[in-house]
């Protein structure tokens, strides 16, 4: 038999050779999680005070309350930002202050208002929700920002893609109300079109005291626009008189800044690939310069110039389409040779676009495991005292693994090694075993491991021993939206084989893209389950025969509860429970690759 572990629902394979003396532990099961409560993290401007969930079960006869508080920015994002897609980022004082703020247009081509707190070091920005209510930009917004009619007012132009009907526009708005309280008003008989998946940056480039604008679209093009403004009437010409001769591949993305004499201008591509150029004051030429920079190669590359750190120098802030952003300053100031700043922008975790988080117990460490959409697993280990943020990537454990898209992973052991446990796209489930140490893994698939399972698109294994026997059962999401488990049959040459349990989830079905997870608490047995368009739905079961050896898998009910309605992620939530000294944790991800973190109290 499969003997489970201490720690309740995170549960660990022994090898078939000690089943014979493996005893089922009957006490009830917990797990003592450090998280929250044991990690201080210093803060010079803290967040907003955060509104508790109140969670109450509706049904006639029966009072089931929660209160959970979001605690995201302590354990996953001291930043303050939550992770945009296809993010593209402007720089500018908003509030005049002095302290540089950020702008960030995204994939739902919404504007986004991050406040710099003041911190020497950058480490947390105040999100400002609905500062930018009022302008609609179809989606992949790209915001620019600038005193386009002189006024000394800052105008806003956003530039859009998608398929949205204004794709492939520069949209101008102003703000008519004030600083504090802004009305957006969009700007009429302005609208320029240039293609599709417009990008745009604002920079006096012929020198005239007018600032003008430079634009990219998805076919790779760029276009240069001049400013022929008179007083309040803003217009814009075509000019063809500057041209790049470079050819870029698809969606170029550009940002300029001006200095004394001339214009340095970049461009960032899909491929990944970032160019620098040069316009001198007088010449009409434009020369392209050589980059020196330890830049990684990633996709839908969208840089932006800033003088965020040194107000005598203008760095460069690189985002992409995964929405990390990565800081490059200009070590010698004249924009050839590029120093990568690893400290900032990366105290939250990026997990990849649909990340799905598990946590688990391995000896005397603490895991969680995060898949993503293009089926790669990322592993992080809790380090108490380890600085701000208390989970640490480890680069590179789970390199040689790579299945089909949407990934998810649990770890734990077998016959005393590593054992990953992944689901996928395709359906498949499959076993891993780390054949190295756990320091310096070697992962080699066991084939024949899962034997006896049938294959439903978009698989979402976890592990859980809901009859309360000592051997878990295994549980899984799937495309349909449904829930599907399977228990240990027999072991056949030293690898188990699955038989599937039949009624158990046959009253539950979420709106597609199901991922399951479990907790046992005292009598009751807590199912959340996420679903496609980012609700989590909750289910419990009382076991009222809770101190047997073995539950009848028959007796089990699972009710449906309103605790959670409150708790909404961007679409396809991947929720993950544990049970920390009486408190209910729930981790869940997202489709954009954020990980949120609840603390859930009953009564």
């Amino acid at each position: 038999m499969l003997k489970i572990s201490k720690y309740g629902q995170f549960i660990v394979l022994l090898t078939a050779v000690f089943i014979a003396s493996c005893a089922v532990q009957k006490e009830k099961p917990t797990v003592s999680v450090p998280v929250e409560k044991k990690i201080e993290v210093e803060k010079k401007s803290e967040p907003p005070e955060k509104e508790a969930i109140i969670i109450e079960d509706k049904r006639p006869g029966k009072i089931h309350t929660m209160r959970c508080e979001e605690n995201t920015d302590t354990n996953f994002n001291i930043s303050g930002m939550k992770v945009l897609p296809f993010i593209k980022p402007a720089f500018t004082d908003i509030n005049g202050d002095g302290l540089t703020d950020i702008i960030a247009g995204s994939k739902n081509g919404m504007l986004y208002l991050y406040q710099n707190s003041g911190d020497a070091q950058i480490r947390y920005w105040k999100s400002l929700e609905g500062y930018f209510y009022g302008i609609s930009a179809g989606a992949f917004s790209s915001p620019a920002v600038g005193d386009i009619d002189s006024d000394g007012q800052a105008e806003l132009i956003v530039g859009t893609g998608g398929f949205s009907s204004d794709s492939g526009r520069l949209l101008f708005f102003k703000n008519t109300g004030s600083i504090d309280a802004p009305k957006w008003v969009k700007i009429e008989g302005t609208d320029i079109k240039i293609g599709n998946d417009a990008s745009v940056t604002m920079v006096d480039y012929n020198f005239d005291g007018l600032t003008d604008l430079i634009a990219g679209n998805s076919e790779g093009k760029i276009f240069f626009f001049k400013n022929i403004s008179i007083g309040k009437n803003i217009r814009f010409v075509r000019d063809k008189s500057l041209q790049l001769k470079k050819s870029f591949d698809k969606y170029a993305v550009p940002s300029a800044i001006k200095l004394e004499d001339r214009v340095i201008l970049t461009i960032g591509t899909s491929l990944g690939k970032l160019y620098m150029f040069e316009l001198e004051k007088g010449n009409g030429r434009i020369s392209e310069k050589n980059i020196k920079a330890d830049l990684f190669s990633k996709r839908f590359l969208s840089p932006v110039f800033t003088n965020l750190l040194d107000k005598t120098r203008f760095d460069l802030v690189i985002a992409d389409g995964d929405g990390i952003l990565s800081y490059y300053e200009n070590k010698n100031k004249d924009f050839t040779v590029w120093g990568k700043k690893q400290d900032l922008f990366n105290n939250r975790i990026f997990a990849g676009p649909a990340c799905a988080p598990t946590m688990s117990f391995i000896g005397n460490r603490f895991y969680m495991v995060v898949g993503n959409i293009d089926g790669r697993l990322k592993l992080y280990e809790f380090r108490k005292g380890s600085g701000e943020m208390p989970w640490i990537e480890r680069k590179g454990y789970f390199d040689n693994i790579k299945v089909s898209g949407f990934s998810r992973g649990v770890l734990t052991t077998w016959k005393d090694k590593g054992l990953l446990i992944t689901g996928e796209s395709s359906g498949d489930i499959k076993a891993f075993v780390n054949n190295g140490s756990e320091d310096l893994p070697s992962w080699k698939q066991e084939k024949n491991f899962f034997k006896g399972l049938k294959k439903r698109f978009h698989s979402t294994p976890t592990v859980f021993d809901i009859d309360n026997d000592g051997t878990w059962e295994l549980i899984t999401g799937a495309e349909d939206g449904k829930i599907y488990s399977y228990k240990l049959k027999e072991i056949e040459d030293g690898l188990p084989f699955w038989e599937e349990i039949t009624g158990l989830f046959d009253n539950i079905k979420v709106k597609g893209f199901s991922t399951p997870t479990f907790l046992r608490d005292n009598s009751t047995i807590y199912l959340f389950v996420g679903q496609e368009d980012g609700k989590i739905r909750a289910y419990t079961a009382e076991v009222h025969d809770e101190n047997k050896s073995h539950v009848d898998l028959n007796k089990f009910v699972f009710f449906e509860r309103d605790f959670i309605s409150e708790i909404i992620m961007q679409d396809h939530s991947s929720p993950f429970l544990i049970m920390n000294n009486g408190i209910i944790e729930m981790i869940s991800g997202d489709y954009d690759g954020n990980i949120r973190h609840f603390n859930c109290i009953q009564g």
